[in-house]
């Protein structure tokens, strides 16, 4: 899990939080320990937890240079 910074489209800021599995299947899909770093923009795209928790579940992210990651490699 990750806490992320969330810009909302009326100029507030919001804490979210966002993950996936286990490290190890991560970094089968390329990820490593410095592939986000705090501060970095990153895109996520993924589902909220149906709950209405401020939790997304990643399914892949768009890194700052434009690379793209899967997070489960489906």
């Amino acid at each position: 899990m990750m806490t992320i910074e969330v810009h909302t489209s009326d100029g507030r800021t919001e804490k979210w939080q966002a993950g996936g599995p286990a490290v190890i299947r991560m970094a089968a899909n390329g990820w490593s320990k410095t592939t986000v770093k705090p501060g970095d923009m990153i895109t996520g795209i993924g589902y909220q937890y149906a709950d209405g928790e401020k939790i997304v579940r990643l399914e892949r992210v768009i890194l700052a240079g434009g690379k793209e990651l899967r997070v489960y490699g489906r």
